[in-house]
């Protein structure tokens, strides 16, 4: 069972309801992190007397206010929902065509942010299948895991997905190293945006907490080890990474990002 090691404190709304205060005490203990009466503080006051996180749990959702930063972090399906709902209709979403993910997969989502994506795979998959989502920063790891299994979207399918999902607090290449071979289907890469484009609230909030570390040729050569089917990488089309890394480029026409592929020999005595 995978633990996160977070700092920071947890706190309430400023005139919190009896539930939101149980609530509150209850992800205080089981996060290991100390409860802090609210008392009319400010969000930057308790930034500046602890010198840490804060966390801010509410009856909708649980916010993370870096030290210095005004705006928060929390969990949401950004554009999971209205990609959930297409898919589940006709079976259209870019990623799962690209990943060509098939009911029972493997698929590790190497790059997890806030799991749009991995909510997709985990779609596709079904019941069977299983994805695995790495997040190297623990605030974001910690909150997604905890939206994955709480969160409500009034969308059967889609939340029946995100309880499904499995959040390890990892960076990608340490994880890929301590891996057997051939022992997952599919790795998916979605590295933040080197090229500016424009970009929803979410992500823009997610964006400070992100490990912004390029991808290297190691990891691609521990992927290949690790993957049976292939590697999938998700970058802005003038990204220099496809070429670099062997990726061979899906275009997108009018798309500010496109998929690049690398299919893997030992997938066709794997079918």
């Amino acid at each position: 069972m995978m633990t996160m090691n977070i700092c920071g404190i947890v706190t309430t709304p400023g005139r919190p309801s009896l539930t939101v205060k149980a609530k509150a005490k209850r992800i205080a203990e089981k996060w290991n992190l100390p409860f802090e009466e609210r008392q009319k503080r400010s969000i930057p006051l308790l930034q500046e007397q602890f010198n840490t996180t804060v966390f801010v749990v509410s009856s909708q959702r649980i916010e993370a206010f870096e030290k210095g930063r005004d705006e928060p972090f929390f969990f949401h399906p950004n554009g999971a929902m209205f990609r959930a709902k297409r898919w589940h209709r006709n079976g259209d979403d870019p990623l799962v065509h690209a990943c060509k993910i098939e009911r029972g997969d493997t698929v590790v989502d190497a790059t997890l942010g806030l799991a749009s994506d991995a909510q997709l795979a985990s779609m596709a998959v079904g019941k069977g299948g299983q994805v695995i989502g790495l997040e190297s920063s623990p605030v974001v790891a910690q909150l997604v895991k905890e939206g994955l299994k709480t969160y409500e979207s009034h969308f059967s399918p889609l939340d029946q997905a995100m309880r499904r999902i499995e959040v390890v607090c990892t960076d990608h290449l340490k994880w890929l190293r301590t891996q057997p071979h051939d022992s997952v289907d599919i790795i998916y890469f979605d590295p933040m945006f080197q090229e500016k484009v424009n970009t929803s609230d979410g992500v823009k909030s997610l964006r400070y907490l992100s490990n912004n570390n390029s991808l290297m040729e190691e990891t691609m050569e521990q992927a290949k080890k690790v993957a049976r089917k292939r590697i999938v990488l998700k970058d802005h089309f003038r990204s220099h990474l496809f070429q670099q890394l062997g990726f061979t480029v899906q275009v997108r026409p009018s798309a500010t990002y496109h998929f690049g592929v690398i299919e893997l020999e030992k997938s066709e005595s794997y079918d």
